[in-house]
């Protein structure tokens, strides 16, 4: 076993926060020294959660063994941890109607951007002023948020509007 140290980024405390390990210790290990071990009816998602989820209902990133090393999960150096998660999200996006998929927590709004572009058959090549606003209030996430960023504690659903983006002009 190695006993390197590097930096990840733990996500489920408030704003994601640096934090140091071994790649010898356990996630659980690395989880109860921050104090982030997951409740009843919560995961731990590993990485961040991409591809193509256009033709399935539900996404295919899977909760990280609690029990396996940082070594044994593939951790790399920023390492993204979202403990303390629902196991899916189910977001519906508004645009010309509406489309719903469950992701997971650790997916980025750029990836759920970009399957609604998918979903509601948008020319990419002329559609990339277009993000997502949540609703309500309209707030537009950066595209590099993950959704379980953006959950209000006990919630599992996110609901955006497919925009225009606005952008300023003069002083």
């Amino acid at each position: 076993m190695t006993t390197q140290s590097f930096e990840f980024f733990l996500h489920g405390k408030g704003q994601p926060q640096v934090h140091s390990a071994l790649l010898s210790e356990t996630l659980r290990a690395v989880l109860q020294r921050e104090d982030a071990l997951p409740g009843d009816s919560q995961f731990v998602f590993v990485g961040e959660a991409d591809g193509d989820r256009a033709e399935s209902e539900e996404d295919d990133h899977e909760p990280a063994n609690l029990d396996l090393t940082l070594e044994q999960l593939g951790f790399k150096k920023h390492t993204h941890v979202h403990t303390r998660a629902p196991k899916r999200i189910a977001v519906t996006v508004y645009f010309n109607g509406q489309k719903s998929h469950r992701f997971s927590p650790a997916t980025t709004v750029a990836t759920v951007t970009a399957w609604a572009k998918l979903k509601f058959h948008v020319d990419l090549a002329s559609s990339g002023d277009l993000v997502l606003a949540i609703k309500p209030g309209g707030a537009q996430p950066r595209p590099d948020q993950h959704l379980g960023e953006l959950l209000q504690p006990a919630a599992r659903s996110l609901e955006f509007d497919l925009v225009r983006e606005v952008t300023p002009q003069g002083c």
